[in-house]
């Protein structure tokens, strides 16, 4: 018989029981990872009244986060494509967990903005490799699905976030909530034991019998496993890529692809994280209650996860192009009607309507960048986007509390946003071009990388 690829076992009846595991371990593992970034939001207003903060400096209580997790997410792709997805995973978790906890204890602005720095190397860390290593185990019909769900899961950490903030905050206090944020480090010892490495890598680095251990268990959970396994020889290897991984992610044959989606990624990150930070803050200021405020934010993070699964799907069934275009015109349609119906009265259906769409938005690069580069450099592409896009969600918070501090109005922030989106649709109709839908993960950074020429 002819040599198969690791996808197409998976993509036999019942081998989706096995990526759906790899979704679970992963997917709680961004649960915690969500609750941890989004957990500043819930407590700014508290942190900047005891702090005696300015707007600028409130804003960039969020902002710290992202300054960690842009070290993080770079590191973690070359570390990842190197020594493998899983140990790095691991050890992030564990990373940003135990550096959370130290907040409890801290009472100036300056140790705040230290620690979560430090905790952000962690958080940004655990991100591109989680979407990397679920990738890697999803059926090729379903991969866009997956890896937005994959995020969903990190929205779902937001709304955890934000329904333990409604409870301990009021009667426990803010600090709390960072005693909670250290939890996950057990998680991160679990996962050593329970989670297998991506047998994608295991292969591509020449570990083949490590990764037959894991080809054969992914049989034996099909409905009609192969009698006997497989056999090292039987399995198909993808060709290496020459080079370096960075070199190669910047290079003529993928260059196009890499900038439409650093461009694409860093101005729906920016839409997401700056709106999403700063509104339990706006809604207080324009005279919610600090339980309102947290409900109508939670709301917002939950139709947000309503919007990333419906991001893959779409991805899937529409094609990833198509996808993103839908997706940024009803982020531009969304912010309209907050700005203009949201604070005369129509917040809740504003928070449901601008949850789904902009975080729909946010989720449209994620199967791209993932299908835009091969195995051996996969974890090192999906890093360098996700680290372009921090950059936009650590620069967005701070410019937004500069204009309210400036005396522009959140309605106007708000109307602003249009002209990004407008750009983040046309690099993608210039520069990312290709559609990847269906093609099986062996075969992507082939097909990808032809939109470069």
């Amino acid at each position: 018989m002819g040599k198969v690829h690791v996808s197409e076992i998976l993509e036999q009846p019942g081998g989706s029981r096995f990526s759906r595991k790899i979704l679970i371990f992963v997917g709680l593992a961004m649960v915690f990872d969500g609750f941890d970034y989004m957990i500043v939001s819930f407590t700014m207003p508290q942190i900047t009244q005891e702090m005696q903060l300015g707007l600028v400096q409130t804003g960039s209580l969020a902002s710290f986060s992202l300054l960690g997790m842009l070290i993080g997410g770079f590191l973690s792709g070359y570390l990842a494509d190197k020594f493998g997805r899983k140990h790095v995973m691991n050890i992030s978790i564990m990373i940003y967990a135990i550096l959370t906890v130290p907040i409890f204890f801290v009472h100036s602005y300056d140790m705040f903005a230290l620690c979560r720095i430090f905790s952000g190397v962690g958080v940004g860390a655990v991100i591109p490799l989680s979407v990397t290593i679920v990738s890697e185990y999803a059926p090729s019909k379903s991969r866009g699905a997956y890896v937005t769900i994959t995020k969903t899961f990190m929205m779902l950490g937001w709304v955890v976030a934000g329904l333990t903030a409604m409870f301990v905050v009021p009667n426990f206090g803010w600090r709390i909530c960072y005693l909670i944020g250290g939890f996950p480090f057990i998680y991160g010892i679990i996962m050593h034991f329970v989670m297998p490495e991506s047998v994608q890598w295991l292969l591509g680095k020449g570990k083949t019998e490590q990764a037959m251990v894991i080809v054969n268990k992914i049989n034996a959970s099909l409905d009609h496993p192969k009698p006997g396994g497989y056999s090292a020889d039987q399995i198909a290897v993808p060709p290496a890529v020459k080079g370096g991984q960075l070199s190669q992610i910047v290079s003529k044959k993928y260059l196009r692809v890499t900038l439409g989606i650093w461009l694409v990624a860093f101005t729906t990150c920016s839409l997401s994280y700056g709106l999403t930070n700063w509104m339990p803050t706006v809604l207080i200021s324009n005279g919610y209650s600090v339980s309102q405020s947290y409900a109508y934010t939670t709301l917002m993070n939950l139709l947000g996860c309503v919007g990333a699964v419906v991001a893959g799907v779409a991805a899937d069934k529409l094609g990833r192009i198509r996808s993103t275009y839908v997706a940024l015109g009803l982020a531009a349609i969304s912010v309209l009607f907050t700005a203009f119906f949201g604070f005369g009265g129509m917040m809740i259906p504003a928070c449901i309507f601008m949850g789904f769409a902009i975080n729909y938005a946010y989720m449209t690069p994620a199967p791209i960048t993932i299908e835009a580069y091969p195995t051996e450099i996969r974890a090192t592409g999906q890093a360098c986007v996700t680290t372009v896009a921090r950059i936009g969600g650590f620069i967005t918070p701070m410019v937004i509390g500069g204009a309210l501090q400036s005396g522009s109005a959140f309605t106007t922030v708000l109307i602003v946003f249009l002209i990004p989106l407008a750009l983040a649709a046309l690099f993608t109709k210039l520069l990312i071009k290709r559609e990847t839908k269906g093609v099986k993960i062996e075969d992507l950074g082939e097909s990808a990388s032809q939109a470069s020429h």
